[in-house]
């Protein structure tokens, strides 16, 4: 989030480092975690595969249709 620099914001003192670990250390619920990465992962894989499954035999009907088998 941008901030606009001023005058007075350059002559503030800069956060201690304790202050800039609790901060960092409050973000972390909001990260994933291994484990959710690995669902998504799944997830992702299966619905690949399944989408190219729907194209192979959408492919496969439009040529039986346009080139049908005597």
């Amino acid at each position: 989030m941008a901030r606009e620099i001023t005058n007075d914001t350059l002559q503030q003192q800069p956060p201690q480092l304790g202050e800039r670990v609790a901060r960092l250390e409050g973000a972390y619920p909001h990260l994933a975690t291994k484990e959710d990465l690995q669902a998504m992962q799944a997830t992702l894989i299966k619905w690949i595969v399944g989408t190219g499954i729907a194209i192979l035999i959408a492919i496969i009907a439009v040529l039986q249709w346009f080139f049908p088998v005597p």
